[in-house]
């Protein structure tokens, strides 16, 4: 017990001291650059890194950070599907904001400009100068025990035989997923079968397992309350099922 509450505080001391460092660079990064009204670090899985804004935004950090990452994973595919190239950015233009996500080997950004500052000073330089912001940060990430501590990442060294894993939003959204199926229906069945559970459980659904006679799925909210946990796994018996529970409890937490 020792042990394991000996490892959890060094990852904890270990994430704040991340925490610390990105958030000297985004300051300065918001200090220099006029235009950019905040910017919120998110991993592959939707997991919220860092996040600084100006002023008050509609979402919160942790479905912003949801948001993006389902976005940048959606643009992934589409560019892929289409003219078989890596997505590089997203712009979208609001009437008075841009929004900038960037996609890179270990992390999602998203930085939101004010529009008129933007164009006035070169939105290339913008661009080109946030490309190598998230490459920066993405770098000290990489050498941080973070990503190996990342929700998807660990799901998939405790419980290496899972045959599909997912994390989706509860609106039906792909985040991140591993799975034959196509990650559409993937996710537009997790969701529905979340929200139907949702609805019989008076008190709210925390997990549901789909049992079949050699394999299991288990569906597990994540504790953001934004995005909901898929795996399958070739096993039935119910005592093993139990035990994946235990794991995904204890990672999630």
């Amino acid at each position: 017990m020792f042990l394991i509450l000996n490892f959890f505080m060094e990852v904890e001391e270990s994430f704040h001291k991340l925490q610390i460092d990105l958030s000297e660079l985004i300051d300065k990064e918001l200090e220099q650059n006029s235009a950019i009204i905040g910017i919120n670090v998110g991993t592959h899985g939707g997991t919220l890194v860092i996040s600084k804004f100006k002023k008050e935004t509609k979402l919160t950090e942790m479905e912003i950070a949801s948001a993006t990452s389902s976005l940048l994973f959606l643009s992934s595919k589409m560019l892929n599907g289409t003219l078989n190239q890596d997505v590089s950015y997203n712009l979208i233009a609001g009437k008075s904001t841009y929004l900038i996500s960037i996609l890179t080997d270990h992390i999602t950004t998203i930085t939101l400009l004010n529009r008129e500052i933007a164009e006035l000073e070169g939105m290339s330089q913008y661009i080109n100068n946030l490309k190598s912001f998230a490459l920066k940060i993405s770098a000290i990430i990489e050498t941080s025990d973070f990503i190996r501590e990342e929700i998807f990442v660990a799901i998939k060294r405790a419980i290496p035989n899972t045959l599909v894993l997912a994390i989706i939003t509860k609106a039906g959204l792909p985040i991140k997923i591993q799975s034959t199926m196509p990650e559409p229906m993937l996710s537009a069945m997790t969701s529905a079968i979340y929200s139907l559970s949702d609805v019989l459980v008076e008190d709210g659904m925390e997990f549901s397992i789909i049992a079949g006679e050699n394999g299991s799925i288990i569906l597990h909210e994540l504790p953001d309350k934004t995005r909901i946990l898929c795996i399958a796994v070739p096993e039935a018996d119910e005592k093993k099922i139990g035990k994946y529970i235990v794991k995904i409890k204890n990672i999630i937490q």
